[in-house]
């Protein structure tokens, strides 16, 4: 069967793996990325990282 998502734990486990860091401080950096990327997207409503992708802040109609 082919995983069909990367999530948060894969990408902490890349890392640990990867670099050699603790569990714990690959998943702190990976939790960091993220509520950066958060709080830039809430402040800029779109961000383009270079060599990775551009992520923006899209409003959709409310679903019934």
């Amino acid at each position: 069967m082919i995983k069909k998502n990367f999530t948060r734990k894969d990408l902490s486990n890349s890392i640990y793996k990867g670099l050699g860091f603790s569990k714990n401080f690959s998943s702190s950096i990976v939790d960091d990325f993220f509520e950066t990327l958060i709080q830039q997207l809430v402040k800029f409503r779109k961000i383009k990282i270079s060599s990775f992708g551009t992520f923006e802040v899209i409003n959709k109609k409310e679903r019934i």
